[in-house]
């Protein structure tokens, strides 16, 4: 169970059944764009999950449908944006806006509420108050209850709104964020592609991605520190886990540079893709000693021997950027082939000096991550 967050349209479109957005996505942005009324202007922000648009320039204000093509084009060259939402303006004076956020926990829910809402709620924090019952916060409660089902049903484990506007009964949410119980997706209205990675993706996990989309085999790859010195190249997703861990157990988390993994019987041209990908953003990072652990379980039907034929593809190619920042390249394989696929590798790094370490499936899994974590300690 994992809690993911929801764009925020879809986090409107389940708490409110009078909402009027637009969701807008780039490739299909002509079409969405049909959808505004021409008689009225809309608030355009980026719908990806980030914090503090406005003082980004992620939001335009007052756009007309005529005017939107160039907005969203314009929010869209300041990122990697490719998602937004579209909302009419809502007139309203400052002292109309609220705050509520209600969290689910174990005897029911936690629920902060406040008077004073808008961009400056963390510098009114004082008039922020606590409930244990949804019912006693000063709103409609026809609204909070409504609120209380939707987490309910929809499996939200968290919910904020900021500002929400109170005209008597009626309540507008002008900005809402949702995060959602992944393990209830099945049960939801909800599904994968409402679900925002607040990450901005780098160019290796835009390749990576692509090559996945378009691959029977499974490729994945997440920046976690650009500066690592451990770049992992693994091959498996439950091995891969194990060796991921092995750092963080030796409190070396920060070392670690990246996580992913390609399995599914990928083709040798493929895996040099892939490896290609990993290795321009080890390279773009400034730890000075970095290794390269290419590890993985016992394969069922990945043949080591043919992947491991795409890696040395790769390396070849950036085998002097590889000698030159003295990268040291560790191995621990099993599966299809090991012995040939292994002895093949051995032979590449041994020739080329940049043998770090090898072992086959008779070595126990994180040995390798120990090794490559002595190296660039020392």
């Amino acid at each position: 169970m994992a809690r993911v967050k929801l764009t925020e349209f879809r986090a409107k479109t389940l708490l409110s059944d009078s909402y009027e957005g637009v969701e807008i996505r780039l490739e299909s942005l002509a079409g969405d764009i049909k959808k505004f009324h021409k008689d009225k202007k809309y608030i355009i922000k980026v719908d990806q999950g980030i914090k503090k648009r406005g003082k980004q320039g992620l939001i335009k204000l007052n756009v007309t449908k005529k005017d939107a093509k160039t907005a969203i084009e314009a929010v869209a060259a300041l990122g990697s944006y490719e998602r937004f939402i579209a909302e009419p303006m809502v007139p309203h004076e400052d002292s109309e806006e609220r705050y509520i956020s209600i969290d689910r926990v174990r005897d029911g829910y936690r629920v902060l509420y406040s008077p004073r809402g808008g961009v400056e709620i963390e510098e009114h924090s004082d008039e922020i108050k606590r409930y244990d019952n949804i019912k006693n916060v000063p709103l409609p409660q026809k609204f909070l209850e409504h609120l209380a089902e939707v987490m309910t049903c929809e499996h939200l484990g968290f919910l904020e709104i900021n500002p929400l506007i109170v005209r008597g009964q009626e309540c507008i949410l002008l900005d809402a964020a949702v995060l959602a119980d992944s393990s209830g997706e099945w049960q939801a209205s909800w599904n994968e592609s409402d679900i925002v990675d607040v990450k901005q993706k780098v160019h290796s996990e835009h390749l990576i991605e692509e090559l996945n989309n378009n691959s029977p085999a499974s490729f994945s790859f997440r920046l976690l520190n650009p500066d690592g010195a451990i770049w992992l190249l693994l091959s498996g997703g439950g091995a891969s886990i194990t060796i991921a861990d092995e750092a963080a157990n030796r409190k070396k988390a920060h070392l670690i540079g990246n996580y992913g993994e390609y399995s599914g019987g990928p083709t040798r041209e493929e895996t040099q893709l892939y490896t290609e990908a990993v290795l321009e953003q080890m390279f773009a990072s400034s730890a000075p000693t970095r290794a390269l652990v290419i590890a993985g379980g016992v394969a069922n039907f990945t043949d080591v021997k043919k992947t491991f034929g795409g890696v040395i593809d790769a390396l070849t190619k950036y085998l002097h950027a590889l000698k030159e920042a003295q990268v040291k390249v560790y191995v621990r394989r099993g599966g299809p082939n090991e012995r040939e696929g292994l002895k093949m590798m051995k032979d590449f790094l041994d020739r080329h000096d940049i043998l770090g370490s090898m072992h086959g499936s008779e070595t126990v899994l994180t040995a390798v991550v120990d090794e490559a974590l002595e190296y660039v300690d020392a």
